[in-house]
């Protein structure tokens, strides 16, 4: 069961990490067309963005400029155990669902693109709170069952803070460890 709660969150970063790679081009093509200025430069406008993707997806020191910001709300967290980590990652709306009674998906990210870290809050119909941390090169800890306190999550909006506990963590190479921790609070909103 744990594998496949793992498997499940390398889906969903997967799945993030596809969301947010692919709305990075659009995010440079606007860039490189007003870069190119008047008419007639529709072709050389297409050279530099080919240039920039070619840059963003070969760097190898993170993402630079694709860092997601704080407008929507963010997670602040830390991670323990056999995987460490800490950080403050940005709200993700297109990759979340706000559900109300009927659950939510919240996804938080450190950048767009190949490097990114996610930490997704799940909560289920029942109230339940699981939180799963994602990297590619600090590890996971997928499935953390969580406590929570000033717990508000509607229909387009939450905020609140977890405690959780993963049975398991597993290391960038693979490895299974028992045990791992996350805490922190969230803000999000549409």
């Amino acid at each position: 069961m744990q594998v496949t709660r793992a498997f499940g969150a390398t889906v969903v970063l997967g799945v993030v990490v596809a969301a947010c790679g692919g709305s990075a081009p659009a995010t440079q093509a606007p860039g490189a067309t007003q870069g190119g200025g008047g008419g007639g430069g529709a072709t050389q406008a297409a050279a530099p963005t080919a240039a920039a993707e070619a840059t963003d997806g070969g760097g190898g020191g993170g993402d630079g400029g694709n860092t997601i910001g704080f407008t929507y709300g963010k997670v602040t967290f830390t991670v323990t155990g056999p995987v460490t980590a800490q950080g403050e990652y940005g709200f993700l709306p297109p990759a979340s669902m706000f559900g109300g009674a009927q659950g939510s998906i919240l996804n938080f990210a450190s950048s767009q693109g190949s490097d990114a870290n996610l930490l997704s809050i799940v909560v289920n119909q029942d109230g339940t709170v699981v939180v799963s941390f994602t990297s590619a090169a600090l590890g996971q800890v997928p499935a953390a069952t969580c406590t929570t306190s000033d717990w508000n999550v509607g229909a387009g909006s939450g905020s609140g803070k977890f405690d959780c506990t993963a049975s398991m963590s597993l290391t960038p190479s693979g490895a299974a460890v028992a045990g791992g921790e996350i805490k922190g609070e969230f803000t999000a909103h549409t």
